[in-house]
């Protein structure tokens, strides 16, 4: 069993209090975003009233405690996935992050990367672009288990200079095994970028055990606000990679004829940045750390467990996730004979907050699935077994009024 008073974790959270058409709030749509704890919008409120500065630029008292509170914030996420401080550039999102990294790494014509059918359009689209510059993209299969094609990975096709894959589909739920691709890639001389928004927020994730060259994830998904997310780039990966982005405080010097640029991180945040979304995760992290993040895995995966085992009972409905051996928070489902919108629209006249459509994968859902949509219900550590109940009623009731085989 975890370790997690879920009753007083609630009363952090401000909105779980509240009621949506006329019923107590049951939010399940944590894979697109999280609610956030007061520590965090109490905290941004904080940092306007008291800190706002733009920080490195200028040496007045509130740019220097600003700085400081910048400098801080990267430490602690450096600290949470066990990085160093240098190897932590800020970004908008999971999408910035993995887009950095395709302008930025120097790909040439016959160059090959790899992505997988599961993925984000975040680590498909920017990919796929390459193809205008002679790049080969291959697409790894998944199973009708939800798994990957491993042997894939044990003979990487020639040239292959980047693996990228999700650790964990918003979708299927699946959590791949990164660190056996990892060490497979690297035996055969490719690098590895993970897409770790889904999982980051939900179990420890130790970098310098699993041994990725790039890992992305948002803020937003793991407390913090929006606009803020975090790019990893291993120490000597950094200095093969050209801006993203010039202009502001990433260079040293710069003259008409020449310019010298900064060292990683900063000569990939150009620009002032989202400095208190910085701040605003620096306090997402503290909570997590107080929470544990040993506990939430337990937590949630106890969730999990209760969801689907209580899903067995529904009648007209197909579930589109959970059968990987391994796997999150998701749960991913349509009433049969009833478009995802639809079923969504009905949970939330109840008060219950799920999402619907193509969940931003549609290679997966419409090519691989063959739906045209799916609705889906994922998991936090605030979240409880009696919501997994109202869930579970409604959704039913949903499926005996509406659906059919």
């Amino acid at each position: 069993m975890s370790n997690i008073d879920v009753e007083k974790i609630r009363k952090d959270f401000p909105i779980l209090s509240k009621e949506i058409n006329g019923n107590k709030l049951v939010y399940l749509d944590n894979a697109a975003t999280s609610q956030k704890p007061s520590t965090v919008i109490n905290g941004i409120k904080y940092f306007y009233e008291n800190i706002n500065a733009n920080p490195i630029r200028s040496i007045h008292s509130l740019a220097e405690e600003a700085t400081k509170n910048y400098n801080e914030a990267r430490k602690k996420v450096a600290d949470f996935i066990n990085a160093e401080p240098e190897e932590i550039v800020f970004v908008r999102n999971t999408t910035e992050a993995i887009n950095l990294v395709s302008f930025s790494f120097p790909f040439k014509k016959g160059d090959r990367v790899s992505t997988t059918y599961m993925e984000h359009h975040s680590n498909l689209l920017p990919w796929l672009q390459l193809k205008e510059k002679g790049v080969n993209v291959d697409i790894v299969s998944v199973s009708d288990d939800y798994e990957l094609d491993m042997d894939y990975y044990k003979k990487l096709p020639k040239n292959t200079r980047l693996v990228a894959l999700t650790h964990a589909s918003n979708v299927t739920g699946t959590i791949n095994d990164i660190k056996e691709i990892t060490r497979l890639a690297h035996e055969q001389g490719s690098l590895v970028l993970i897409d770790a928004a889904q999982s980051v927020p939900h179990i420890p994730f130790d970098i310098k055990n699993i041994g990725a060259d790039f890992v992305a994830f948002s803020g937003h998904k793991m407390l913090a606000p929006f606009g803020i997310g975090v790019l990893y780039i291993k120490k000597d990966i950094a200095e093969n990679l050209k801006p993203f982005l010039t202009g502001g405080e990433m260079i040293k010097d710069v003259s008409l004829s020449k310019v010298i640029y900064e060292n990683t991180p900063n000569l990939f945040e150009a620009g002032t940045q989202n400095i208190e979304g910085a701040y605003g995760l620096g306090l997402a992290v503290d909570y997590l750390n107080k929470v544990g993040m040993e506990n939430i895995e337990k937590y949630e995966n106890e969730l999990t467990t209760y969801l689907y085992e209580k899903a067995k009972e529904l009648k007209n409905v197909e579930v589109y996730s959970g059968k990987s051996r391994r796997f999150s928070g998701i749960f991913s489902f349509n009433v049969i004979g009833l478009h995802s919108h639809d079923t969504a629209y009905l949970l939330d006249k109840k008060g219950i907050a799920v999402r619907s459509g193509f969940h931003c994968a549609q290679p997966l859902i419409e090519d691989r699935l063959k739906l045209d949509g799916a609705a889906r219900a994922s998991l936090y550590f605030y979240n409880t077994k009696e919501e997994i109940d109202i869930f579970i009623e409604e959704l039913n009731n949903i499926a005996v009024k509406y659906g059919r085989r």
